[in-house]
């Protein structure tokens, strides 16, 4: 297995970019996501700083070295494809918040995340004007998310649905 970001890193496309804690400090390990399959590389990669890596002792993988990368603790470099993204997003927040199965849609995602949509805003009333600001970001984002979809660019879809997952740890 490597031990440093550049071998992980090397010949690979980042898909996303994502940071899940708000920390400042500089990353000293590197967390590996599992790979999709056997003998592949890792599917995403956490930095932490020593802090966050003693205080996660759960996130799955292993440690590594991150010489070679400066961002800040919690930056995570995701490799895995749009609908992979779409699915864990599905899997962790989205389905959790909304009720919406993307089996009920045959994971058509652009379907998928126009009824999340329409979820959300009945949930909060199309005149809502008052109620929880965090739900309402975090409708707004997906409405953008929803858009995004429709229009053909999953990935700009996760960069959205990745923001509405940091709100929803919120609610």
């Amino acid at each position: 297995m490597p031990s440093d970001i550049n071998q992980l890193t090397a010949g690979r496309q980042v898909t996303g970019l994502r940071q899940v804690l708000d920390c400042p400090a500089t990353p000293a390990v590197l967390r590996q996501g599992p790979a999709a399959a056997p003998g592949e590389a890792p599917d995403w990669l956490a930095l932490l700083c020593p802090a966050h890596s003693e205080a996660l002792p759960g996130w799955p993988g292993t440690a590594a070295d991150t010489a070679g990368l400066s961002l800040s603790c919690g930056s995570v470099l995701d490799y895995r494809s749009a609908e992979q993204l779409l699915q864990s997003h599905a899997d962790r927040w989205l389905t959790p918040l909304t009720g919406v199965d993307p089996k009920t849609y045959a994971g058509v995602w652009p379907d998928v995340l126009d009824q999340a949509d329409r979820v959300m805003r009945a949930r909060l009333g199309e005149d809502a004007a008052d109620g929880d600001e965090t739900l309402h970001s975090l409708a707004m984002m997906l409405g953008m998310a929803s858009r995004n979809a429709a229009e053909g660019n999953l990935y700009q879809a996760t960069v959205l649905l990745a923001y509405c997952k940091t709100l929803a740890q919120r609610l």
